[in-house]
């Protein structure tokens, strides 16, 4: 008996979907700033004198106070390598202590990278004070928010919420990636009328973060709506089936 049900647990391992299309986006999405950040880290770490040559591409304020690159930088790899894989059922069932480990690194790393995200922005530009800074802060309370409630359900046992909600962080995380393809459309549509290119790129630069929340979001609750409402119509659909 006991190893009819230790092949069948196996059998449901290894029937398990890795869900690469889903894991490869995330990698796609948090790689647009992580690889960057991953190089950034490498000329700080070695200075302006370890390579002159490529010292010279980023900005020489990155030397003058390294603590805040270096733990923003740090922690945006950390999200990097581990958040994409927890959205692996795969990984999650056939390796369920890396599952638990990445987890807690990837939560971790998104606190450190909202709070840290503000330091720096008073490191790298301390007199820019407006909309931009503003969309900031409310993108970085909006993380932890996510987060803590993710992390609040899964400490209750509350598998589902705890994946929804996780999913709810990482889009708003992504929301700092997000204006980055906005822009791109626009430029493409916009361009070419530059009075009103000139207007609708300063409001993309302070409200992007902003705008890139609610897109965000707004594609997660549909898409828990979908789900929700499919599974809505199996369970008429079944009930009405054992009533006939």
């Amino acid at each position: 008996m006991s190893e009819a049900i230790m092949i069948n647990n196996n059998t449901k391992k290894s029937k398990t979907a890795f869900n690469w299309p889903i894991v490869g986006f995330l990698l796609f999405m948090t790689g647009i700033p992580g690889l960057p950040a991953i190089f950034i880290l490498a000329l700080v770490i070695m200075g302006p004198s370890g390579n002159e040559a490529l010292s010279a591409a980023i900005n020489t304020v990155y030397f003058d106070t390294p603590a805040a690159i270096l733990v923003h930088g740090g922690a945006g790899v950390l999200f990097f390598l581990t958040m994409p894989f927890q959205f692996s059922p795969a990984l999650r069932v056939k390796s369920p202590n890396w599952h638990k480990t990445g987890g807690r690194i990837a939560l971790l790393s998104g606190y450190t990278m909202a709070i840290s995200g503000i330091w720096m922005h008073h490191v790298l530009s301390p007199d820019s004070l407006g909309m931009r800074y503003v969309s900031l802060v409310i993108l970085s309370i909006a993380m932890c928010t996510a987060f803590s409630i993710a992390l609040w359900h899964i400490i209750n046992r509350s598998i589902q919420a705890h994946r929804k909600w996780m999913i709810r962080a990482v889009a708003i995380t992504l929301a700092s990636v997000s204006p980055l393809f906005v822009e791109a459309i626009l430029y493409l549509l916009f361009s070419h009328l530059e009075n009103t290119f000139a207007i609708i790129t300063q409001f993309q630069h302070d409200y992007g973060r902003l705008m890139g929340i609610a897109i965000n979001l707004s594609i997660v609750e549909y898409i828990f709506f979908k789900q929700s409402f499919k599974k809505s119509q199996v369970a008429i659909k079944n009930s009405y089936q054992k009533v006939v």
